[in-house]
């Protein structure tokens, strides 16, 4: 906590600089489809869902016998080190990965029961409205180029929360977002990320992680933030850069909004950066990273069950995962995702339509900019990622 997370932070979002326009379009299509998220019942869409997966699933536990359980535990094994890698909502998938169940299961009822399986997330989707199954494999599709990005070791949670707190941040900021402007900001943070003068506000941010966290000495990080000074074509990222801090004070370090608010505004940090809308938008950052975490999770829940040994006990368990802890995350999904909408929305609201980057910056002044505010002997030791 502190540094780490900033340096992470502006590596990762930096990396996008030199991405192509139709994939940050493709991101910029799932943001637009996530604003619609808001104000749709999911309730009996999920339960009807999963009384079919759940009634299924009966069937072929009945129907189990425990001769092959060792094949489906080293299946599990083998499937775990791929799946795992951040599946979002698909992660019903491992259950049907190279025929586990097939295996496994000698019924007819598997072949049913897998193809359920491997179609649950869109058809819980189409069931609650055109636009949410849109969402959802907009959703899925995007899954490889966002991890694509990150640093070794960063998972698809942490990818996903960092990457819609950026685009957010640059809405709140510019009032919209186009593939130019993501590129441009991420271009900046690139500046940033590899100026010397970042070194003090990583410095003074673990100070602070260490300290009382009194007012002092959330003033005097303050001061160091704002004194963070950098040409014109580098104020988009030390926008970025300020918005992550106040995140990391908040929500890793508790301290309290007023407090945040009061030492910036002091310090001389604009009232848009540090006002209510940066609040809003940081509660959304919350919402959505919790919505990511749960998706997640139910990889976990199904690795669970694909380690036990007992091939009649497996499917026991599955049969009360699906009806119990799975299902429950899904509603919990569903209610994270509206919230986390009504969140982004009402902090874009709050803020308007404030402009503080030229979007008109070209692909040369960057270039002849990074060149000449990066030099060679800028001590590269502590860009790293610990996680």
């Amino acid at each position: 906590m502190g540094s780490t997370d900033l340096i992470t932070y502006l590596d990762y979002v930096s990396n996008w600089e030199s991405e192509s326009d139709k994939n940050v379009d493709s991101l910029i299509s799932e943001l637009n489809l996530f604003l619609k998220m808001d104000g749709f019942e999911f309730g009996d869409a999920i339960n009807e869902e999963f009384k079919t997966l759940t009634d299924l699933a009966m069937e072929v536990r009945d129907m189990t016998i425990a001769s092959d359980a060792m094949q489906i535990a080293a299946d599990a094994a083998a499937v775990a080190s791929f799946w795992s890698f951040g599946l979002g909502m698909a992660a019903f998938v491992v259950l049907e990965g190279e025929a586990m169940l097939e295996k496994a299961l000698i019924s007819k009822k598997s072949t049913k029961l897998n193809g359920k399986l491997k179609t649950v997330d869109t058809d819980i989707a189409a069931r609650i409205n055109s636009d949410v199954k849109a969402y959802i494999e907009q959703y899925k599709a995007n899954n490889h180029l966002i991890n694509a990005q990150a640093p070794k070791g960063m998972d698809n949670r942490m990818c996903r929360s960092y990457l819609m707190q950026f685009m957010a941040q640059v809405q709140r900021v510019k009032g919209t977002i186009t593939a130019s402007i993501f590129k441009q900001y991420a271009a900046s943070a690139r500046i940033v990320f590899d100026s010397e003068e970042i070194n003090a506000v990583y410095d003074a941010l673990d100070d602070l992680n260490l300290s009382e966290r009194s007012e002092a000495d959330v003033k005097k990080f303050m001061n160091t933030l704002v004194g963070l000074k950098l040409p014109e074509i580098a104020k988009g990222g030390i926008v970025v850069v300020q918005g992550m801090a106040m995140a990391i004070m908040g929500q890793k370090m508790k301290i309290a909004n007023t407090t945040i608010e009061e030492c910036a505004e002091s310090a001389g940090i604009p009232l848009e950066e540090v006002g209510s809308s940066a609040f809003e938008m940081l509660d959304f950052c919350g919402k959505f990273a919790a919505a990511v975490t749960v998706a997640i999770s139910v990889i976990d829940i199904v690795l669970e069950v694909l380690d036990i040994v007992d091939v009649v006990q497996q499917c026991k368990k599955m049969c009360d995962e699906l009806n119990g802890r799975i299902k429950e995350n899904y509603i919990s999904y569903y209610s994270s995702i509206q919230e986390a909408c009504k969140k982004y929305k009402k902090a874009i609201a709050a803020n308007g339509t404030n402009q503080t980057f030229a979007a008109k910056t070209t692909k040369k002044e960057m270039a002849a900019f990074h060149t000449k505010v990066v030099p060679a002997s800028a001590d590269k030791s502590r860009f790293c990622v610990v996680l």
